[in-house]
Order: C-alpha cells, then sequence, then structure tokens
C-alpha cells in the first residue's frame, strides 16, 4: 500500500480548492465588470482591473495573479508591450490575450512572444472559465477561430520587415518619392516593395492593402 505525505495531500487540496486568482485588463468598464461578474460565479478571483498597459504591469507585479487575461487594444501601449514588460520580469506569467482582433498577424505575434492563449470576445462565460483553469494547470487555449487564423498566417506569403515599413508609410499618405527620401533608397526600389506587397496581400492598389495589413494585424488602426 502506498501512502501519499500528509504535508502534500494538505497542499494539493488547498490547491485544488484555492480559487484562481485572475487580473482583467481592458480599457471598456462594461467589458471589465462583465468579466469580472462571469468569472466571481465561477470561482474565480479576480484580485484587480487595470484600464491600460500601465496599470497592468503595476496590477501584475502587486498581485501576481495565476493567469491575467489582456485586451491587445489599450489607450496607452499595445498589448503585446504589455506581454513583453511581464515576461522580461516573470517568464512564468501566464497571459491570455481576450481580444476583439482577430488578424492572423495579431494572433501570430502574441502566440510567439509567449502567451498562452488567445480567445475572442463574446466567448461564453462557461467556456472562458474553462480555458482558465486549463492554463493555470500549465495548458494553452485558442479558440477555433483564432486556431484557423494561426494556421493561415503560417501558411501564407510574409512581408519583410521594410515592406513593412514602406506599408506603414503608405498608410500614413507618403507617395513613393517621400518614402524613398525617408528611408534611403531610389524611387524605384519604393516601387518594386509596393508592387511585391500588393502580390502578398492579394490588393488590388495601395488603399486596398493597407486595409488588408490593418485586418490582418500587420499594421496598427
Amino acid at each position: 500500500m502506498v501512502y501519499e505525505d500528509s504535508g502534500l495531500a494538505a497542499t494539493k487540496e488547498a490547491t485544488e480548492i484555492a480559487p484562481i486568482e485572475v487580473v482583467i485588463v481592458d480599457d471598456h468598464p462594461m467589458v471589465r465588470e462583465g468579466l469580472a461578474g462571469i468569472l466571481e460565479r465561477h470561482n474565480i478571483k479576480v484580485v484587480a482591473l487595470a484600464t491600460n498597459g500601465r496599470e497592468a504591469i503595476e496590477m501584475y507585479a502587486i498581485h501576481r495573479p495565476d493567469v491575467m487575461l489582456l485586451d491587445l487594444r489599450l489607450p496607452d501601449q499595445s498589448g503585446f508591450d504589455v506581454v513583453r514588460s511581464i515576461l522580461a520580469t516573470d517568464p512564468q506569467a501566464r497571459i491570455i490575450i481576450l481580444s476583439s482582433a482577430q488578424g492572423d498577424a495579431s494572433i501570430y505575434n502574441a502566440i510567439s512572444l509567449g502567451v498562452r492563449g488567445y480567445l475572442l470576445k463574446g466567448i461564453d462565460g462557461v467556456t472562458l472559465a474553462n480555458q482558465i483553469r486549463h492554463v493555470r494547470a500549465g495548458g494553452s487555449c485558442l479558440s477555433p477561430e483564432t486556431a484557423e487564423k494561426l494556421t493561415q498566417y503560417i501558411s501564407s506569403q510574409k512581408l519583410s520587415d521594410r515592406e513593412i515599413e514602406v506599408l506603414g508609410l503608405i498608410s500614413k499618405g507618403k507617395s513613393n518619392k517621400e518614402i524613398a527620401d525617408l528611408i534611403f533608397v531610389t524611387e524605384n526600389t519604393v516601387k518594386m516593395h509596393v508592387k511585391k506587397i500588393l502580390v502578398k496581400l492579394q490588393a488590388n492598389d495601395r488603399t486596398q492593402a493597407v486595409v488588408i495589413a490593418i485586418q490582418r494585424g500587420l499594421l496598427d488602426a
């Protein structure tokens, strides 16, 4: 007969009984408070609500929650910056992106940074609570939509860093000549970049390329 150490058993039991502690980061009051109410009903304790990136980093440092729910679109900095800051101080941090942003590049970038999950707003409370428990236990989570988008991104043609830079300047209304002057290349080189961008994004013109890039999360809106 195998006997379990009483101290270990007590610790295991306490871990199973103790509620999971979560920090919610979202700039919309209704979203924050609604999520908090839902999670509390599922025995998940919300220890802090943050409205922006600065507060998110501060609240994480103070509470060291089991899981952080983080929106990507924040008023002072992007959710990506928050992820980088937190993981730099605590590589074991469990962060789940909960966002309306469905761009395949956004999902890929978040996963690449080291988040534990990417879920879309509109998820039902039971599923959200279960996913948080799964991540707390060491797992990861993707909604079916985000998993499909991630697959699409991995198989798609990628824009180079230079092409993204050019596209960003196009989104600001810069002409080819202005872009050439800004990045210190010839106008013909810029035209070549633009041609490649249109092909890779399957866009008909510069305006459509910018719209597609924003939708995919390659550029900020």
